[in-house]
């Protein structure tokens, strides 16, 4: 159980939050018993939410804020069909309607406003640092489900994740300080200081800046080297950005986002891998040393908006950087050869460091017409990639403390540096036949080259795995997207939609003797048909939507091994298909209930090659059939103008099954379903706020993810948890 309390006032405290009245909670609470409408930037441009034909969820600022979601564990339950798969802060993978097969490279691209963020490429391991940004301050997020090849591009076959930050206000100063204090059940203290301020610079410029510290205390021990809370971590970001509209046609904005998350080690325990019960005791792993790591995000961007006339030309460039330094203990698996080779009369553990360095640089040119009976988007792309992932095999001397052996460091050391490179070109329409009927259509071409290199070293015994390996590829790819949309009445729509996502392809860093064809991998596409609804009821008390959908996956990528050299293949088929749903009710002015939900079937429709592991027919990892949340918040005004407030929430993670492997002990293992209740109220006055929340009041073991197999002691795995 995590218990929180938070107190928002305007003089001193240990534990303070100061709000001008510009962002106080009453400024947003709606005025009439009705449903918010959300205006999304789904298709690049603003829209009512309830007029984009296919699956958005958007989670607005105050709805994060009142369900105190600062991370992906915190709201990834609130879009129907995402799942989550994490196992150490900074260290996750997304996907949405179960398109997961594990790998390397990622099936859902993320944006932070306009720029695209992470790698593309299955040479960077995209797949596993989704930027998990802290939403303080965040004007929305958005998730678009389903392939969005159209206008977003590449790695989002499976849907897009959009950070929207919030813009420079010209017309006021505004502000907010927030700090609080957590204590975690089997844990320790933890907590945050927050704070943003918005001024304007004359009357046409503003600059809004914001930062944060967050502590999260650690809850996970380890016996063996007897140290506790070794997952403690630490989140700590700021947020700058300065708008201009030096005349009427033109506006200008220069941001930048930075982020570190560093922890001390994993958030998992060892267990069984047949009962998946502990084997050390409760919340506890056994390492032979810490295993740190440290994920560093930053991004700054320039967009530059400009009226036309006839279309409005947006420009957006943009510069990306993403560090990780990760620590793994390798003294299972190769403890014991390597005291054998090197170190004979005194045992030593085997440590792997693993630098990941990412540099990218994006383009984005566009036209949009205004609101007309023909309304059209053209535009055009490019991006290049630099990425560099340097590992190193250490023999660590288990003298207190650890540190690297004596002329031991870099038994085998690896230099893996990448290039990639696509131009693409993009267009989207929409006609409006009628009042009621439209129909919107568009494609993109995109082409991209890559080239890597592995330079291996080895010391001693290991020299000979030394090697000097080059490749390159290059592909191009088209994708479409069709989508009718009729309006059965003012509040009632049916969408239909048709669209193609595509994952790139790449060279393959292997033995030069393997086949020809085993030298590159191609890109893996899916097609997705779905339908859908979009409704509101009871004079907008009642907002709903519900989509069906099915999905084609062909060619897909997988990560295997071709002659003991890890690569990238494709291989096998797979189809999704489900519901999802989401539905907001507000039946009297300051109630709202919300519910969303999906039921999933995703499944392989072919065998995946054997050194994978996965067989026709088998479930897509972590794809649960069910998963959704409910949510119930209530607020009333006092007579003195003060409020009080109270709400809970259900979040449940329906049964699921771990990667594919091909040691049949460790493949597709069965994890059981979970459900989480949150509980929070408070009171507010005009610019104070005092709050009590409460996450996983009942103290669930929800599995985020299931790994480790070979590198865990006693033949055991390492589960990531569900925060108790």
């Amino acid at each position: 159980m995590n218990t929180t309390m938070k107190l928002v006032m305007m003089a001193g405290s240990a534990i303070v939050s100061l709000s001008f009245p510009a962002m106080t909670r009453a400024a947003e609470t709606p005025s009439a018993v009705r449903v918010d409408e959300l205006v999304v930037t789904a298709e690049k441009r603003e829209q009512k939410l309830k007029d984009v034909p296919q699956s958005v969820t958007a989670l607005s600022g105050r709805t994060l804020e009142v369900l105190h979601a600062s991370n992906f564990e915190d709201y990834i339950t609130q879009v129907p069909g995402a799942m989550l798969v994490s196992s150490q802060p900074g260290t996750s993978r997304l996907a949405l309607r179960g398109v997961n097969t594990g790998g390397v490279s990622s099936t859902l691209a993320t944006y932070i406003d306009e720029t695209p963020y992470g790698s593309v490429t299955g040479l960077a391991n995209g797949a596993v640092l989704a930027p998990d940004l802290d939403t303080f301050d965040m004007r929305r997020v958005e998730v678009l489900r389903g392939p969005q090849g159209t206008l977003y591009g590449a790695s989002s076959l499976g849907g897009l994740l959009k950070f929207v930050t919030n813009p420079p206000d010209p017309t006021r100063y505004a502000g907010k300080i927030e700090v609080d204090g957590r204590a975690t059940e089997h844990g320790g203290l933890g907590g945050s200081v927050k704070g943003v301020f918005n001024a304007p610079l004359g009357d046409r410029a503003a600059i809004r800046i914001g930062g944060y510290y967050d502590d999260e205390a650690g809850f996970i021990n380890d016996p063996t080297r007897h140290a506790e809370r070794v997952n403690e971590s630490k989140f700590s970001g700021a947020r700058l950005s300065i708008l201009a509209k030096p005349t009427d046609r033109l506006t200008l904005r220069l941001s930048a986002v930075g982020q570190d998350i560093s922890s001390r080690g994993s958030s998992t325990i060892d267990v069984d891998p047949v009962t998946l019960q502990p084997i050390h005791g409760d919340l506890t792993q056994s390492r032979t040393f810490s295993t740190p790591s440290k994920v560093a995000y930053r991004v700054y961007d320039l967009n530059v908006g400009y009226d036309l006339g006839f279309a409005k030309m947006t420009s957006v460039t943009s510069y990306a950087t993403l560090r990780r330094d990760s620590n793994t203990d390798d003294t299972p698996a190769l403890g014991g050869l390597i005291t054998f080779l090197f170190s004979p009369n005194q045992p030593v553990g085997v440590g792997v460091k693993a630098n990941l360095k990412q540099r990218k640089f994006t383009q984005e040119l566009r036209l949009a017409s205004g609101a007309q009976k023909f309304e059209w988007l053209v535009g055009g792309f490019f991006t290049h990639e630099l990425n560099t992932l340097d590992q190193s095999v250490d023999a660590i001397n288990l003298a207190n403390p650890p540190q690297i052996a004596t002329g031991l460091g870099g038994l085998e050391t690896v230099h893996l540096p990448s290039r990639y490179t696509e131009y693409a070109g993009f267009a989207n329409f929409d006609y409006h036949f009628t009042d009621r009927f439209d129909l919107s259509a568009g494609g993109r071409y995109s082409h991209n080259n890559q080239h890597s290199l592995e330079v291996v070293a080895g010391k001693g015994a290991l020299a000979g795995l030394a090697r000097n390996l080059a490749n390159a590829s290059s592909e191009g790819v088209f994708t479409f997207a069709v989508a009718p949309k009729y309006k059965i009445s003012d509040d009632l729509t049916a969408y239909a939609r048709v669209s193609k996502g595509y994952r790139p392809g790449g060279p393959n860093v292997i033995s030069p003797t393997a086949p020809p064809a085993l030298q590159t991998y191609a890109s893996d596409s899916l097609i997705d048909y779905e339908i859908g609804l979009k409704a509101d009821a009871l004079d907008h008390r009642v907002q709903f939507d519900v989509t069906g959908f099915y999905i084609d996956w062909s060619h897909i990528q997988l990560f295997t091994v071709i002659q003991g050299f890890g690569a990238n293949a494709n291989g096998g088929s797979a189809v999704s298909k489900g519901v999802e749903a989401s539905l907001t009710f507000v039946p009297v002015t300051g109630f709202t209930l919300s519910a969303n939900g999906a039921y999933t079937q995703a499944n392989l429709t072919q065998d995946t090659p054997a050194a994978v592991g996965g067989l026709n027919g088998d479930r897509l990892p972590y794809s649960p059939h069910i998963s959704g949340a409910l949510n119930a918040d209530y607020e009333h005004e006092l007579r003195s103008g003060a409020s009080v407030f109270v709400g809970g929430s259900l979040r449940v993670t329906g049964q699921r099954y771990s990667d594919f492997n091909p040691a049949p002990a460790f493949n597709h293992i069965s994890l059981p379903s979970y459900a989480t209740v949150d509980l929070r109220a408070g009171v507010e006055l005009r610019k104070v706020r005092v709050e009590v929340y409460v996450k996983n009041l009942n103290d669930a073991r929800g599995i985020l993810d299931l790994g480790g197999a070979g590198i865990t002691p006693q033949g055991g795995l390492q589960e990531g948890v569900e925060r108790p």
